[in-house]
């Protein structure tokens, strides 16, 4: 399977803008399809400028794109290595961000707190860069979420025309911070339905942010099948709206992954399954791992990779019924 979409130039400029797929403030938007969205469009764009196409405004995108998988992988903590998950040297993808940055006051804050933090008072947990304000808070509430000078992510609350006033409690991800503020709105207005809800969610979102964290880990300790097992189990677990959502589609990329293993050993997922000696899943749980396969490339997947992915899906067979001899 291709590495790039073969999609030109033009189209990128058009499309690829990290605004018009990223939404920070919005952790409802699943982890899984803006990172995956974002490192093909920074390797398709890439590949183009590679290919000889050094128009500036496509230089400037590129370089956009090296910001934002930065930006993305201290919001959402994980682990990212340039070379290993989009194929560039380490030292010349910093020169993109450092471009970037050079034309971008905003980003080019948010890249030093996270660096060198000329302008922060280093290392003060007090000292807070607010990041945006959450246009869906409860009427006469207002906000913030920003990031401190211990590089953890923070949120404020106030009355409409007061001082807001930051909740001492650090987050080391974006998500984390905001369940927690989502948990302060349902205390102050006394809703104890929601209130159990977000905090549910922020326990349950304990588990999936160590997912999140080895997103782009290709191999580890465990075999793949036990992974999905581990994180099947977890899914299972989850009771809040939230937390359900989000490990369920864990699960599904861990089942793409799966399926493609199975594709690139031309083996079937059933033999798989055999293979790891996973005795507590049934080898007919193979057609289930499919369709959720399939439900992670129709959800998570870049739009202009699917039909590749699905042509991979499709030459994965799931099961083969054994005969008796």
């Amino acid at each position: 399977m291709s590495e790039t979409t073969g999609c030109s130039a033009d189209w990128h400029l058009a499309h690829s803008a990290p605004t018009r797929f990223l939404r920070y403030l919005d952790p409802n938007r699943p982890f899984a399809r803006q990172i995956n969205m974002l490192s093909g469009r920074f390797r398709d764009v890439q590949a183009l400028c590679n290919g000889g196409i050094h128009s500036p405004e496509l230089t400037h995108l590129r370089n956009a794109l090296a910001f934002h998988l930065v930006k993305m992988s201290r919001w959402w903590r994980f682990d990212f290595c340039p070379r290993g998950v989009v194929g560039t040297r380490n030292p010349l993808f910093l020169t993109y961000v450092k471009a970037h940055t050079e034309r971008v006051a905003q980003d080019e804050a948010l890249f030093d707190l996270f660096t060198l933090q000329r302008y922060m008072h280093a290392g003060d947990g007090g000292h807070i860069l607010v990041l945006g304000r959450d246009t869906e808070a409860m009427a006469g509430i207002s906000v913030l979420y920003g990031v401190d000078g211990q590089r953890n992510f923070r949120f404020a609350t106030g009355s409409a025309g007061a001082e807001p006033l930051w909740n001492g409690e650090p987050h080391p991800d974006f998500t984390s911070a905001w369940l927690a503020a989502q948990a302060m709105q349902a205390l102050i207005r006394d809703d104890n339905t929601d209130l159990h809800e977000y905090r549910t969610a922020q326990r349950e979102h304990l588990w999936a942010r160590g997912w999140h964290q080895q997103h782009f880990h290709r191999s580890g300790r465990l075999p793949l099948i036990r992974l999905y097992a581990q994180a099947h189990t977890q899914w299972q677990n989850c009771h809040s709206t939230f937390g359900k959502a989000e490990m369920k589609t864990i699960v599904e990329r861990l089942a793409f992954e799966l399926s493609r293993t199975a594709f690139e050993r031309h083996m079937t997922v059933a033999d798989l399954i055999e293979e790891s000696d996973m005795l507590a899943i049934n080898l007919r749980s193979a057609n289930m791992i499919k369709q959720r396969a399939r439900a992670y490339v129709a959800t998570c997947m870049d739009p202009i990779a699917r039909p590749e992915m699905d042509t991979l899906l499709d030459r994965v067979v799931s099961y083969i019924p054994r005969r008796c001899p």
